[in-house]
């Protein structure tokens, strides 16, 4: 069983965005259709920046919380980028839309930690043919690596897993960045349908207790001293 490594999966997203005053107030941004944002990092001077909101739309639907951007602006006349990675964004809690982001310029050869999301992918032969279940124990990884070195997705194949089988930490292939978790550790598995129903019928006798307990307590409940008959 071979399943697709995160190697495949390294992206560079470019957006084009401009420096901004800091004066300027946010709420004139966004209604102009610009959302205000932060460059940082151990090397550089905070950069305030806008972005256009259509623009923040289509890159959100493009990346994952450990895809390297591009930033591209002009300063001085002339054409600049930097690499970043998203550190923060803050939304409107109400119509659940960004009005601010945190972008963050890691030091070029130190090693940075980010959580790299995993994309399962095919049917299981113990699905398919065995009537198993699915289970995705880990949505990310840990992983540490310099960045460009970090996948922005782990994908794996679990087309020929059975029923019984697992796909551990040890079987993925990071490159040159290193998972922080043991090697043993298990990503994705196929679970047998007793098993689950075990599971789902363990669970339904342990509430059944609880209510009995819960029962048994409130009939064996002395009432407080002030509602005792005199």
């Amino acid at each position: 069983m071979t399943p697709l490594t995160g190697q495949e999966e390294f992206k560079v997203l470019t957006v084009a965005v401009q420096k901004r005053n800091q004066e300027e107030k946010p709420g004139a941004l966004r209604r102009a259709g610009f959302i205000p944002a932060v460059v940082y990092g151990p090397t550089i001077k905070a950069i305030p920046i806008a972005i256009a909101g259509r623009d923040l739309s289509a890159l959100f639907a493009k990346i994952t919380r450990s895809t390297r951007i591009e930033l591209q602006f002009a300063e001085n006349g002339e054409g600049k980028s930097i690499d970043v990675y998203i550190k923060d964004i803050q939304y409107n809690p109400i119509i659940d839309q960004p009005i601010h982001v945190d972008f963050y310029h890691p030091q070029k050869e130190h090693p940075l930690k980010l959580d790299v999301p995993i994309k399962v992918v095919g049917e299981a032969l113990g699905v398919k043919d065995g009537g198993g279940i699915l289970d995705q124990l880990m949505e990310t990884i840990p992983v540490l690596g310099k960045s460009g070195d970090i996948p922005a997705l782990i994908t794996i194949d679990v087309k020929e897993l059975q029923i019984g089988e697992a796909i551990r930490v040890q079987e993925i292939d990071f490159g040159q960045s290193e998972p922080l978790l043991p090697p043993t550790r298990r990503l994705v598995t196929i679970l047998s349908p007793r098993r689950v129903e075990e599971v789902v019928v363990t669970e339904e006798e342990e509430e059944e207790e609880k209510e009995e307990v819960s029962v048994s307590t409130a009939e064996g409940v002395e009432p407080p001293a002030g509602d005792a008959e005199s």
